[in-house]
């Protein structure tokens, strides 16, 4: 009974919000979770993926799309980008593919927190472009 009792605790996985058995947990999973683009090197480990699917440049700052594929959550964010100041604008979300991104209307700017997938992006993207 007690080699049982931990087996059990041996597959029993828990994350920061609940815990649940692995083998009988159903597996939820979100339409269009192929990845699409360059994978963005992230700098503290977690459980989602981050993608660049796109950048584009207005002279003045940068726009780029990219995704975060987790387990349960594929989402689409877009976003401006300052790379002399070192900051960002969120412009816009939506879930499971492009089409569905809700462009927002009120934005600021806000600086990038070390370690956050922000600063990833941001950073990610200023290397790559002049």
């Amino acid at each position: 009974m007690k080699l049982i009792k931990t087996l059990l605790l041996i597959t029993t996985t828990c994350t920061l919000f609940a815990c649940s058995d692995e083998s009988t947990a159903p597996q939820t999973a979100t339409p269009n979770m192929k990845p699409e683009g360059e994978q963005i090197p992230r700098s503290l480990s977690e459980g989602a993926k981050y993608y660049l699917v796109s950048v584009e440049s207005d002279g003045e700052y940068l726009r780029s799309i990219h995704s975060r594929i987790s387990s349960t959550n594929h989402g689409y964010s877009v976003t401006r980008i300052d790379c002399n100041k070192r900051r960002y604008q969120d412009l816009g979300y939506g879930e499971n593919n492009k089409a569905n991104i809700t462009m927002y209307n009120n934005v600021k700017w806000n600086n990038i927190v070390s370690g956050s997938s922000k600063y990833d992006l941001v950073s990610f993207v200023c290397s790559k472009t002049p």
